[in-house]
């Protein structure tokens, strides 16, 4: 019997863990053994599959302190019923292959979930992007005003980072979707068996040749871990600005996604976007102890990064794809205070660098001459208190910067700053829609693949579920 520190420590809640959401990737594992068993004429492996098709129909036994785990839980129910058929499935077999299948199931379902939570996050940004092509707002840099850009750039801008991340994704799910069945402990087997078939009806690429590299891997779920950094990071990055610009009323989000205050009755408090942010912090914090569990530990079958974690993967997944859809709402339909926005552009100094740009093509000195009177003349403003919009001929001629009124003003108007912008990737509005166009043509294509993927993976759980050769 079991110790009960060990019982309620270890072996209870990974009972409760696994039955709650690794029991249809261990139907699957074990049907789709039991079928390339009978087809290499393993007797009562035929039956085995019709047993566990009917088995995973019916409620699953709760725990029961005597038995280890699922596996033996099924093992004994299917022993029950049927003997020889249990015996038969237990060929060629061992949880140590059979968990490593379960486990890049689960994360291969869950990868496809995350996956499509960022794709229509993209979509929501597009199309956001798309309506604001000519909404100027001002970028910063350390913090700073730095120059006018539109919010469709700035967008398109995340986008492009999160494509990558879909790449990444992508890339991921090749090296994730191979086989570990028929590995069994780690030498493989003596009996005949077909690797490739159980691959093939499981939905995997194809098996993992090696046999102790099947069953000792954990390289893939580091990687999982690293993309979830990688996104989460970047769209923390994306909260912060977010978060910043409704505290100061340039983006107010829906009723449905603030909270006020139980005091101050003009709070909208933009608590959605603050989620979202824990919510990447969780899935970051949990994707530190993914990739630790695999720090300094031995090169094979151990728990460490095999059942111990299979929870804060969940827990990784699950903050991730929260903290996605809450942005993904928040994007939905912000209302924008366009007018604030750009009167920020007109009284500040971001598009004094136009400014310089237009001395050094009238004068002909370089970029570096206009660059030091342009500083000057700012200077001269500080010190008066005096804002850039008030500048006038005067001041220019005082630094020997010989522009024309109407040059003056042309420099310093963000619109004007922004439609000269037009070299590859810039946020010109004719650039700008060109580059939504291909943004949303790589989304289409990105959003093919997942679909096709996804179709393969549900049409081998039917055909599983089926209990069918």
């Amino acid at each position: 019997m079991w110790h009960s520190t060990y019982l309620q420590a270890v072996l209870q809640p990974d009972y409760v863990y696994a039955s709650e959401h690794l029991l249809p990737h261990l139907f699957d594992a074990l049907t789709a053994h039991a079928l390339m068993l009978s087809q290499c004429e393993v007797e009562h492996a035929a039956e085995a599959a019709g047993h566990l098709r009917n088995l995973r129909k019916k409620p699953f036994p709760p725990y029961d302190p005597r038995i280890e785990d699922v596996f033996f839980t099924l093992d004994a129910a299917l022993t029950d019923r049927d003997p020889a058929a249990a015996g038969a499935l237990r060929t060629a077999l061992s949880r140590n292959d059979l968990d490593m299948t379960i486990y890049r199931l689960s994360a291969r379902m869950r990868l496809m979930r995350a996956i499509s939570r960022i794709l229509t996050l993209r979509q929501t940004i597009l199309t956001l992007a798309e309506r604001e092509v000519e909404t100027i707002i001002v970028a910063y840099t350390h913090h700073q005003p730095a120059q006018p850009t539109t919010f469709a750039h700035y967008l398109t801008a995340v986008e492009n980072n999160l494509a990558r991340d879909t790449e990444r994704m992508f890339g991921a799910l090749g090296r994730l979707n191979l086989s570990p069945m028929g590995a069994v402990a780690l030498g493989g087997t003596s009996f005949p068996i077909n690797r490739t078939m159980t691959a093939e009806l499981l939905a995997f690429d194809r098996p993992i040749e090696n046999t102790y590299d099947a069953v000792s891997a954990s390289d893939w779920q580091v990687e999982l871990a690293s993309i979830i950094t990688i996104t989460s990071t970047t769209l923390s990055r994306v909260l912060y600005d977010l978060l910043f610009w409704a505290s100061r009323g340039l983006i107010v989000l829906p009723d449905g996604l603030v909270q006020g205050s139980s005091v101050m009755p003009q709070k909208r408090n933009p608590v959605a976007l603050e989620h979202a942010r824990t919510k990447f912090s969780k899935a970051i914090g949990m994707t530190q102890s993914i990739i630790l569990s695999s720090h300094n530990v031995p090169f094979g079958d151990i728990n460490d990064p095999g059942p111990d974690m299979q929870p804060s993967l969940h827990s990784m997944w699950q903050e991730f794809r929260e903290g996605v859809e809450l942005m993904t709402v928040s994007l939905a339909s912000p209302r924008l205070n366009r007018d604030l926005w750009l009167l920020e552009a007109q009284h500040g100094e971001s598009a004094v660098t136009e400014l310089a740009d237009a001395m050094t093509r009238h004068s002909g000195n370089g970029f570096r001459d206009a660059h030091a009177r342009i500083k000057r003349l700012l200077s001269d403003l500080h010190a008066e208190e005096r804002p850039l919009y008030t500048v006038t001929i005067n001041d220019l001629e005082k630094h020997g910067i010989d522009l024309s009124e109407a040059e003056l003003r042309s420099a310093l108007d963000p619109a004007a700053f922004i439609a000269r912008r037009t070299t590859l990737g810039g946020p010109a509005p004719q650039v700008m829609r060109g580059e939504l166009r291909q943004a949303q043509g790589r989304l289409e294509q990105d959003t093919a693949q997942h679909a096709a993927a996804t179709s393969r993976f549900m049409n081998a759980r039917t055909h599983l579920e089926e209990g069918e050769q």
